[in-house]
């Protein structure tokens, strides 16, 4: 009999995925690391070599990709720590103060600790992913506390209140709120709003108390009863596009941001569920007029050049990767008309966009291979090859899309502006040498 396994709750490997690693500096404590950075970054208190940190991260990334067990994870990595040094007590100098401290490595316990924080808040940010996608029709949250021994009583102020999803209050009482916390929020619809019979909750009427964090001096509000630390929602940072596409358009007016947002989150939100690739055209206002869907037998088939855009309009495409735009995007500006080109990538990850420079119809007007510029490209990435090769194949294209983009910016074929995720501008800065001898100096 053919054994079922369950199935990858995609949206929170994608999370956990988009993140970079935190810097050394905010690696000593838990506090180090505050709050919405642990969404963007990832960190395990004590790991300041980065060679444990990626081991963890490796570890936990199979775990959470597989549907293991914590007994799986700390069968496999308790070994791989051992032999890096990172297992016990050992002394270690705090970076903050200088101060020489006899701190606990790995353990059992600790390992437990690090699965159960990263695991829950991975699958709490899958499923406000979800939430947010299924909105319309659940546009209400139940905070619900589980009935177990260790259940914590600061918690049971919460226990069965009802808010609007869209209520401010879930950006700082989503669960988990502490270590080992076992509450979620439960989806409900306005009928079940109704038959409950009990009251809608504001957040507004949530009592708050200031806490200073001792190693960094901030000072946030956090609900009563929710661990410092926890007060925040990693999903809501994740999947926020507000700050992204500010960078990303600053000089738009908010009508136009507004709506690439409303885009743009769409289309991050079904990656999740239809790992394909997908074209949005826009009128010039920006609506949504025609999307366009790669086959899923074929889901990373180029879009078809004739792609209707309306004047003055737009394409937004998402990818299904974290690399920014390919070439075949890029001419469809050419192709369709249309006035800028915008890609998003699945899960929290980065934004691209690319609009036509001056030199823009006389470098992608011609066949590629006829094009001295773009050939001479290729003929410097023959000769990084091997550098290329030794790396993931996801972070070789990104690489080699990113030193495409620079130099079409470089001779006047675009305007290029990159927002990348924590994780890719980590890359970048890390294999700088290599895209700029990808990019070489062939121009002034």
């Amino acid at each position: 009999m053919e054994q079922l396994r369950p199935l990858k709750f995609r949206e929170a490997i994608a999370y956990f995925r988009s993140k970079g690693y935190a810097d050394e500096l905010q690696r000593f404590s838990h506090l180090d690391h505050w709050r919405e950075e642990h969404a963007r970054n990832f960190v395990v208190a004590k790991a300041m070599q980065m060679d444990v940190l990626k081991t963890i991260r490796e570890e936990l990334d199979k775990t959470l990709d597989s549907g293991q067990t914590l007994e799986f994870f700390q069968k496999n990595l308790r070994p791989k720590l051992q032999e890096l040094g990172w297992w016990g007590r050992a002394e270690m100098t705090d970076p903050l103060t200088g101060e020489r401290k006899e701190v606990q490595l790995g353990s059992q316990r600790r390992l437990r600790t690090i699965f159960d924080t990263n695991m829950r808040t991975a699958h709490a940010a899958g499923h406000w992913a979800q939430m947010q996608r299924n909105k319309a029709f659940f546009p209400y949250l139940q905070y619900l506390q589980v009935e177990r021994p260790t259940k914590r009583h600061s918690h049971e102020a919460y226990a069965n209140k009802i808010f609007h999803i869209d209520d401010p209050i879930w950006l700082k009482i989503f669960p988990p709120n502490g270590f080992y916390c076992g509450c979620r929020a439960q989806p409900m619809m306005e009928a079940e709003l109704e038959q409950s019979g009990l009251p809608l909750s504001r957040g507004e009427d949530v009592e708050t108390r200031p806490y200073t964090n001792p190693r960094t001096g901030e000072v946030t509000d956090v609900p009563v009863g929710i661990t410092p630390g926890f007060s925040s929602n990693p999903g809501a940072t994740w999947l926020d596009l507000e700050r992204q596409v500010d960078r990303l358009m600053p000089e738009a007016d908010a009508e136009a941001k507004a709506s690439l947002r409303g885009v743009a989150q769409h289309l991050r939100v079904r990656h999740a569920y239809d790992a394909r690739r997908v074209a949005v055209s826009t009128n010039a206002k920006g609506d949504p007029v025609e999307t366009h869907f790669a086959p899923k037998e074929t889901p990373d088939q180029p879009f078809p050049q004739n792609l209707p855009v309306p004047e003055g309009g737009e394409i937004i495409t998402l990818q299904l990767t974290e690399a920014p735009l390919v070439y075949d995007e890029l001419h469809l500006m050419l192709t369709t008309g249309a006035r800028a080109i915008t890609t998003v990538a699945p899960g929290g990850g980065s934004l691209a966009r690319a609009t036509p420079g001056p030199a823009f119809r006389a470098i992608m007007g011609p066949p590629m291979e006829e094009v001295e510029l773009l050939q001479a490209l290729v003929e410097r990435m023959n000769r990084n090859m091997t550098r290329l090769a030794a790396l993931p194949q996801d972070d070789a294209n990104a690489i080699f899309r990113q030193a495409l983009l620079l130099l079409l910016k470089r001779a006047g074929a675009i305007r290029y502006v990159f927002v990348p995720s924590e994780r890719l501008r980590q890359l970048y800065e890390e294999h700088a040498e290599l895209i700029n001898d990808l990019i070489g100096e062939t121009l002034p």
